[in-house]
């Protein structure tokens, strides 16, 4: 069974897995001959003159004509298609199915009748064919191929009780039928959800449909293909569940990673810091015991210069420490430590840096916190190292739901390109920490114009306030 849809332009539009395969082409190689690939040469002009006809008479569309298989053996096709019209009844194309019928290719197929044809190659067919009434009444008038394997009943008990298919459509997914001949003129074209077997077991159905008009272009029905796609949804949760997994052992590490570099930080401020500082007072106490004593001129000079040593270790200390982790983001606030980062970002770079923000204090939690201000130095880094521009503007707006954040530089713009880019490492990063606290990345670019990074981060329903901690409150170092 290989189905096709073809367009208002006899073009193409669908073929189906089953009838690439057949004819030797993969799911996503580009047919340049369209439906008549593979077809033999002495059949394809009389096949593609039939269809043709039946485009411009806008009627159904019947042939036989013989096509190489994949494994090269020459095969008999029988090929129906139905035209499909739209709302204002224009026809919009064809809608058919192939089936090999070299074995069977008797004088009954030769010249029966194409309804009965029909019949029989929906019938062998791992799909449902359906074809519902809207109006005057609803019901089901006909139902075909896997509807027992696929629903767990009989087509003849769908046409004996109209209201079976909503009872065997699961529950939160009733919304996605179409029951109104007014529901049928909104419905897109393919919709999935999920049936319920009697025995209990849950079917995934793709439904590819299209309504029915009558004469005064009114939707009576509908006709559609029903597939079971279980196998696909199953495992894109599979792969749902396993990203949530890894998104979480991310957060998890990110948060070790946070609290090492606070410790870190902590332990080279408090322990290091104040060890070269009475290092510091020490020998400052020996330079002034020694410069009573004329004959240490030299030996003074030495523990100054030993003193200065200790001022540049104190300094780095101080540079790291506030690297690892800067004590204002934990005492002051995210605002603060933005305001900090900028200051040291321009004498550090010489590149100016302004920050507006419309509150002081944040409902933000810890994490989301450090999340911004990660974001914050990688965005500063990508404009010292790929942006060339003089100046950074950085936006702090919190509302009652939400908090965004906005850097934008003057620089020459980063492209989409470079956005995608399997190599934009630092990108995905950003992208990863803000996900991990419930928010969104995005970063847009114009030639010789500047980039954006925005982030946005829900607040939750009643968070706590964070207040920076005042002078009073004990703290280390």
């Amino acid at each position: 069974m290989m189905m096709w849809v073809s367009g208002a332009d006899a073009r193409a539009l669908v073929l189906t897995a089953r009838w690439r395969a057949f004819r030797g082409a993969g799911p996503h190689d580009a047919l340049a001959d369209g439906w008549t690939h593979g077809i033999h040469q002495d059949d394809v002009a009389s096949a593609r003159a039939r269809f043709i006809e039946a485009h411009e008479r806008s009627v159904s569309y019947d042939a036989e004509y013989r096509v190489r298989r994949a494994d090269g053996e020459w095969r008999w096709l029988r090929d129906h298609g139905t035209p499909w019209f739209d709302a204002d009844g224009a026809f919009m194309g064809q809608m058919g199915c192939c089936l090999d019928i070299t074995d069977q290719r008797t004088t009954v197929w030769a010249t029966g009748n194409a309804e009965w044809r029909l019949k029989t190659l929906v019938e062998q067919s791992p799909d449902i064919i359906y074809r519902a009434r809207l109006s005057p009444t609803l019901g089901l008038e006909y139902a075909g191929g896997a509807v027992l394997e696929l629903t767990g009943y009989t087509p003849e008990e769908f046409y004996a009780d109209p209201t079976l298919v909503a009872r065997s459509v699961h529950p939160d997914d009733l919304h996605l039928i179409t029951l109104t001949a007014e529901a049928a003129a909104r419905m897109p074209s393919t919709v999935t959800y999920r049936w319920v077997r009697p025995d209990g077991r849950i079917v995934w159905a793709e439904h590819f449909r299209i309504p029915v008009f009558d004469a005064a272009g009114q939707i009576i029905g509908l006709e559609g293909i029903a597939r079971d796609v279980s196998g696909r949804v199953e495992a894109e949760r599979r792969l749902r569940e396993s990203e949530e997994q890894m998104r979480q052992l991310a957060a998890r590490l990110q948060g070790a990673r946070e609290e090492e570099r606070a410790e870190v930080s902590r332990e080279l401020h408090d322990e290091l810091g104040q060890t070269l500082t009475a290092l510091k007072l020490e020998i400052n106490r020996a330079v002034a015991a020694f410069a009573s004593i004329p004959s240490s001129v030299t030996t003074v000079d030495r523990l100054q210069s030993i003193v200065g040593l200790v001022d540049l270790g104190i300094a780095t200390v101080k540079r790291i420490s506030a690297r690892l982790r800067p004590a204002t983001l934990d005492h002051l606030g995210l605002a603060e430590a933005i305001r900090w980062e900028a200051l040291t970002f321009k004498a550090r770079t010489g590149i100016r840096c302004q920050l507006r923000a419309n509150r002081q204090q944040t409902r933000l939690s810890a994490e989301q916190q450090t999340a911004l201000f990660r974001i914050l130095q990688e965005a500063l880094n990508n404009v010292v190292c790929h942006a060339n521009a003089s100046s950074v503007q950085v936006s702090i707006k919190e509302t009652d739901d939400a908090v965004e954040m906005r850097i934008r530089d003057n620089g020459r713009g980063i492209s989409a390109e470079q956005t995608s880019a399997p190599g934009s490492i630092g990108l995905l990063g950003m992208k990863e920490r803000a996900a991990l606290v419930g928010g969104t990345f995005t970063i847009a670019g114009a030639r010789g114009k500047g980039t954006v990074v925005s982030v946005h981060v829900p607040l939750s329903e009643s968070p706590a306030v964070h207040r920076p901690r005042t002078r009073t409150e004990p703290t280390r170092g």
